[in-house]
Parts: structure tokens; sequence; C-alpha cells
């Protein structure tokens, strides 16, 4: 599936929601018209939500919609992650004119580990006039050294848009308090896994575990696509070990990089599966989060 995007980042110096918005033309007001039939008459049962463009041209954001369908600015929930959060825009991505908004916030001071290793807590808003992205907020971490965005789930939810479409009141206090739970759970973790050593041993059987090989009677595709899992998730380490040692985190960021940067950000649509890799972690990061449980179950 290919959309058109337009994508910006400032995570050197990051800036209000509003002002990133207005620079990426994110802050029109949709339209709502009755579906056009091929005799002309408008009918008042199905509508077509669009925008205008600044040179008059007119894009259909979504089509087919039913009465009562909410078709709302995004401003209120960029006025409310602005207000919760000043100033730290790092990031927009803006699908289809305007039909999807994908945007990421830094919401606290980089960890350190000490061994120039760090890790970032954000948040990541999601939101569509085409009920392709629900309304939302997600936490995860990025990891300036692979440029990994892990999924850490999400903080608070909206349905997607009806009549009824929640206006996404956030309790900045349990937004805050949330995404500070999980990014310490993750770098208490981070610690443990950085104090497995990974012999090599111990990385054939995780491997084993995790991303299996298959004999010779499974048929050829899929144990092609094994063994080339397994290469992509060894070619990660290699990176990780030169720079942090042979350790359960290197084998645990590695497979993150693999199901990240090789299985969603490849084919098409690379940007909008990398977001659902955030978003829909149980999915996206399936091997991730069996990596970890088995390593930590060994500590």
């Amino acid at each position: 599936m290919g959309y058109t995007l337009n994508s910006r980042k400032w995570e050197d110096s990051p800036k209000s929601a509003i002002d990133a918005a207005l620079d990426m033309d994110a802050l029109f007001t949709p339209q709502v018209t009755g579906t056009i039939l091929p005799n002309g008459t408008v009918s008042d049962k199905t509508f077509t939500i669009y925008r205008e463009l600044s040179n008059g041209e007119q894009v259909e954001l979504n089509s087919g919609v039913r009465r009562g369908y909410h078709a709302e600015s995004y401003h209120h929930l960029l006025e409310i992650a602005e207000a919760m959060f000043p100033n730290s825009t790092t990031g927009m991505q803006v699908y289809d004119e305007g039909a999807m908004l994908v945007f990421t916030q830094q919401v606290a001071e980089p960890y350190t580990f000490g061994d120039g290793d760090l890790m970032v807590s954000n948040i990541m808003y999601t939101a569509s006039l085409n009920s392709t992205l629900p309304s939302a907020a997600t936490g995860f971490s990025f990891r300036p050294f692979c440029t990994n965005q892990l999924g850490l789930g999400q903080l608070q939810f909206s349905q997607k848009r009806t009549k009824n479409h929640d206006r996404l009141m956030f309790d900045k206090a349990k937004v805050m308090a949330e995404a500070a739970g999980q990014f310490d759970a993750l770098i208490s973790n981070a610690k443990v896994l950085k104090g497995l050593r990974m012999d090599k041993f111990l990385l054939r059987r995780t491997l084993d575990e995790v991303a299996p090989l298959l004999d010779e009677e499974a048929n050829a595709k899929a144990r092609s696509h094994a063994e080339k899992r397994r290469e992509g998730i060894l070619y990660f380490y290699a990176e990780e070990v030169e720079k942090f040692g042979e350790n359960a985190w290197a084998l645990y960021q590695a497979v993150q990089s693999y199901e990240f940067h090789t299985v969603a950000g490849s084919g098409k649509g690379t940007e909008l599966k990398q977001v659902r890799v955030v978003t829909e972690p149980e999915k996206a990061q399936r091997l991730t989060s069996l990596a970890e449980q088995v390593m930590l179950a060994r500590v």
C-alpha cells in the first residue's frame, strides 16, 4: 500500500507542535460533502471528507463515510500535546495530504548507561481522517546508536472518529506518570541484560528459541526465510558487540533492529510500517518481546 508522505524532523532543536503543524500544512479544517451519484444527485446518506490546498486544489481524505462521522481538525490534539510538553516536538509525518498525522515529542532528558549508550523517552501521537490510525498517544524509547524506536505501550486512547468522538482530554499527570513508568521499566531491564554475558553457547541457544532455523523437511522458501532472519539478526548483533560488547542487551537490540529496520523498513509504506512498530508492538515486535522474555528468564 503506497502513501504520499511529507516528513520532517527537529531532533536537535525541538519546536512547538503548532509550529511544526504549520510547517507541515497540517492545521487545515476538513470539509464534508455528500457523495455525488452518477446522475448528479448528492447523497444525504454517505459523505466525502476533503480539504482545499493552498493552490486551490481539492483533495479527498476519506469517502463513503456515514452520517455522524466526526471530521475534526487536528488542531485540538496538537494544542493538548503542546500544553502537556511545550516545545518538545521532534518529528512530524503527514500522509496523503493530511488524511493521517503522526508526530513525536521528547518528554524527558536522555538516560545514559555510562558506556556511550543512550535511551530517550518519547511519545508518539497518531490521528487520521480516514480511520486508518486511531487517535492515540503511545510511549516509546529512541536509541540514537541504532535509531531504533521501541514501543512501550499506549498511554491514552480515543476511539476512531464518530459523532461521539472523545476530544482527547489528556490528563498530563497520568500521561507523565505512565510514560515515566514504562521508561523506568525499560531501563531496569536494560541494566539486567547488559550484565548478562552472551557467550557463543548462550547466543546460539537463545537464537534457536527466538529465530530458529528449519530442518531439511521444511519447504525451501520457509528455510530460506529463517536463514535470512538469523543472518539479519547476527549482522546487527555484530554491530552492537563492536560498540558495547557481548551481552544480552546487544542481542535484544539486534533483534529489535531486525524488526524495525529490516522487516518494517523494507518494501512499500516503510514509514507507516515503522509507526506501527511503535503503536502495535505486540504484532510488529513479536521477536523482540520474545527475546526479552527468554533472556530475562535466564538471569
